[in-house]
């Protein structure tokens, strides 16, 4: 089974070297190809062709969102299975060769993927705000089995995915992995999950950035439920039920994502309960940014999503 691994990246030169020593350090045995699809302003280039002259290195002049990137990358690569992994994350070394065993395992499952730590950002309050903020369903704790969503910095597909089904739809960012695997699988349980296939994830670490990201991810989860039969669809598509219950929806986030690190691993919360408050005070610019994705006008999908 050939293997690509592809990353795509933006001003990248404080986690890259990281990133792509993880896969020099990896236990698959067999050749596998790199391509880094970057549209970096700062030294990520140049980094990578005096460091790693075997990565294919694409760049663009222009910033480029991820999924345009990947979309990019994939259409150079040649392997039978493509590995995602972002230019912040670092793989654990049995990373690729637990993914290719679990593919050669579940030979009709489209993708397979894993698991989310916090990484160089574990040492930051910030950054463990922004882990209880997105990764609560990814956590190593979680159950290995199928589902239906898995994120892009660890996740892979066997080739035939992008041929039958097209590629990542850039306007969705950043949910277009949700979007695209919600056109894959259909809102079914397709995804193989694997909590032992480990990436380290460095968060944002600075409370602005947190901030905004934060209601960009609240825009375009709202967006996205315009668009997709999601839990929580029903709210978004219609205004008037919006205003009678849209305000509880910061409160109900924050209950689920306790609720679920008390079950899977509470320390986090215990030990780390600054951390707690910051991501309670993300979900205002979150609500603020769902509150604008409702009465934005619907993104238009490149193709199909049911």
């Amino acid at each position: 089974m050939k293997v690509s691994v592809i990353i795509p990246s933006y001003n990248s030169e404080n986690t890259i070297s990281d990133c792509l020593n993880s896969l020099r350090n990896q236990t698959y045995l067999e050749p596998f190809e790199i391509i880094l699809a970057d549209s970096s302003t700062d030294r990520t280039p140049e980094i990578v062709r005096e460091n790693f002259p075997e990565v294919m290195l694409i760049h663009f002049n222009t910033k480029t969102d991820p999924g345009s990137a990947r979309n990019a990358a994939i259409k150079k690569s040649s392997g039978d299975v493509l590995l995602f992994l972002d230019s912040d994350c670092a793989a654990h070394p049995e990373w690729m060769e637990r993914m290719v065993k679990r593919h050669l395992e579940f030979p009709e499952a489209p993708g397979v993927g894993g698991a989310v730590i916090n990484g160089k950002s574990s040492d930051n309050m910030i950054g463990w705000a922004g882990y209880l903020a997105e990764f609560r369903e990814f956590i190593p704790q979680q159950s290995p089995g199928f589902v239906w969503h898995l994120p892009t910095m660890n996740i892979s597909y066997k080739r035939w995915v992008f041929e039958q089904n097209g590629f990542f739809d850039p306007h969705f960012y950043p949910q277009e992995d949700l979007v695209f695997n919600y056109r894959l699988t259909g809102g079914k349980p397709e995804l193989f999950f694997d909590p032992e296939i480990l990436v380290y994830h460095s968060h944002r670490t600075d409370f602005p950035s947190f901030l905004r990201h934060q209601r960009a991810i609240g825009k375009i989860t709202a967006q996205v439920l315009k668009v997709l039969p999601l839990p929580g669809s029903k709210i978004v598509q219609h205004r008037l039920v919006f205003l009678l219950l849209g305000p509880a929806l910061p409160g109900v986030k924050i209950l689920r994502t306790c609720w679920e690190f008390l079950k899977r691993n509470p320390r986090i919360l215990i030990t780390r309960f600054p951390a707690v408050i910051l991501f309670m005070i993300g979900m205002i610019p979150w609500f603020l940014g769902f509150l604008s994705g409702v009465f934005a006008s619907p993104i238009e999908p490149e193709k199909p999503l049911v």
